[in-house]
């Protein structure tokens, strides 16, 4: 996911303060919990490293795509029902 600032958010995107704040949040929450998982992964000793390793960036690639879809519900969300984008 590219870098989006906060003023591309609301000016490109359409969002408010509330769901900026909203959206981040849920972000911070992700990753709080990704971090945890990862850490899991790396300290368990009954698979190999390279399994581990492997875990844990199944992980982060998981959290990316949560926080990616989150992002997109929110802007489709702004989106009109039954409106064309071309």
């Amino acid at each position: 996911m590219a870098h989006i600032t906060r003023n591309e958010l609301r000016d490109t995107y359409g969002l408010s303060e509330q769901e900026i704040l909203d959206l981040d949040q849920e972000s911070q929450r992700i990753m709080g919990k990704t971090i945890m998982m990862v850490d899991t992964a790396l300290r368990d000793l009954e698979i190999e490293p390279e399994e581990r390793i492997q875990a844990g960036l199944n992980f982060i690639e998981m959290a990316m795509t949560l926080i990616e879809y989150n992002f997109d519900s929110i802007v489709d969300s702004k989106v009109p029902k039954g409106s064309k984008l071309n």
